[in-house]
């Protein structure tokens, strides 16, 4: 294939892919976990030099992973970085960084506690990028509760009483939207009227 034609007919060459994967559990001592994995990788040789070896296609420019735990009030119980592959052997330095928020809460000011606690230039930005699609993801790990197939089933969640943590949370879980009116009535309100 010559370097400036796409195998596909676009009139475009791969340079990058960026791939960001994460996993929720649930943990026996009833804690919730989320490992993130951010992995950037060139369809090219990327020259060695005083830093790092040559990477072949598909080899890791970054392999940087995040774990976290939390309870049921989304605070941090354990927070862990690690870097499989980084560009610069400093990089490595900042593994340790997200102990800082072991005791922080997720939730309303989480960006703001993640720059106050993380220095821009004391973090890596992939890890603090990697901490947006893991937190959303203990959201989602979170959605159905710790039983998902029986106490803690939406149909539960719908007659407990209690309000669901996802209430409010986006535009199609608004209390005054139809998702809410439908499925959490005892939550709804009524639209503001328009002008």
């Amino acid at each position: 294939m010559p370097q400036d034609k796409a195998a596909d007919g676009t009139g475009r060459r791969l340079m990058h892919t960026r791939t960001v994967e994460c996993n929720g559990y649930i943990r026996d001592d009833g804690l919730w976990e989320v490992e993130a994995r951010l992995v950037d990788t060139k369809p090219f040789t990327q020259a060695a030099d005083h830093y790092r070896e040559e990477l072949k296609p598909g080899d890791p420019v970054h392999d940087i992973r995040l774990r976290l735990a939390i309870d049921d009030t989304m605070r941090i119980h354990e927070a862990e970085a690690t870097m499989q592959a980084t560009p610069y052997p400093t990089c490595i330095d900042v593994e340790p960084i997200l102990q800082r928020l072991v005791g922080e809460s997720i939730g309303k000011g989480w960006r703001e506690v993640v720059r106050r606690k993380i220095g821009r230039l004391e973090g890596c930005t992939h890890l603090s990028e990697l901490l947006g699609p893991a937190v959303t993801t203990l959201f989602q790990t979170m959605s159905y509760g710790k039983d998902p197939e029986g106490r803690d089933s939406m149909d539960e969640q719908r007659n407990s009483g209690e309000r669901p943590f996802f209430i409010g949370g986006c535009y199609s879980w608004r209390t005054d939207g139809p998702i809410v009116a439908d499925k959490f009535p005892q939550f709804a309100t009524k639209p503001a009227p328009r002008d």
